[in-house]
């Protein structure tokens, strides 16, 4: 199995497992959206730095015949799809555990109380 298709695995199964907490625990992908891109864009980055440090120091290389060839520097592409299963299936297992969403921002809150008080 090569490492593009196991990260693609693991990709999906935490893509659906936010898509199931966002619905179970009734949180707008609107209101969590922009922490989970910011998340993502530090962990891209530090990827980025720290894959190329290590294996520019020589701590561990890939088998070629697993890769599909694509570099960010020395980072074989597929390095970059561990932040991204990272950013979708944390927040959701803490959510799924009984952890509390991100606060709505007045504007949300505004519109949730008057949606509210009109039923």
């Amino acid at each position: 199995m090569s490492f593009a298709l196991l990260s693609l695995c693991f990709m999906a199964g935490s893509a659906l497992l936010l898509l199931l907490a966002l619905r179970v625990r009734r949180i707008s992908l609107r209101r969590v959206l922009p922490a989970l891109g910011f998340s993502l864009a530090i962990l891209l980055i530090l990827t980025a730095v720290f894959d190329n440090v290590m294996i520019g120091s020589g701590l561990f290389d890939y088998g070629r015949q697993t890769l599909l060839g694509l570099r960010v520097g020395l980072a074989p592409i597929e390095d970059f799809s561990y932040p991204v299963s990272v950013v979708l299936f944390a927040p959701a297992l803490w959510w799924l555990a009984g952890g509390h969403p991100p606060a709505a921002s007045a504007r949300e809150a505004a519109a949730t109380s008057t949606t509210q008080a009109g039923v």
